[in-house]
């Protein structure tokens, strides 16, 4: 028995893990459509791609600092 509430409390947490990493993929998203315009502006030969690259490395950076 403690067996199986130990695997479902480690699927709990495995999905939690799972559904920040799916959050904070959104939120990188979603702050690269905002501020690529700005970007584009300075940079025009810079691609979305690029821009999202960019400030999914910076997040990633921050987190791993924490």
């Amino acid at each position: 028995m403690k067996t199986k509430k130990y695997h479902a409390t480690g699927l709990c947490v495995a999905d939690a893990a799972r559904e920040q990493g799916a959050q904070q993929e959104i939120d990188s998203f979603l702050r690269a459509v905002r501020s690529y315009p700005e970007r584009f502006a300075c940079e025009p030969y810079l691609s979305f791609q690029q821009h999202l690259s960019s400030i999914v490395t910076a997040t990633h950076q921050s987190t791993a600092d924490e």
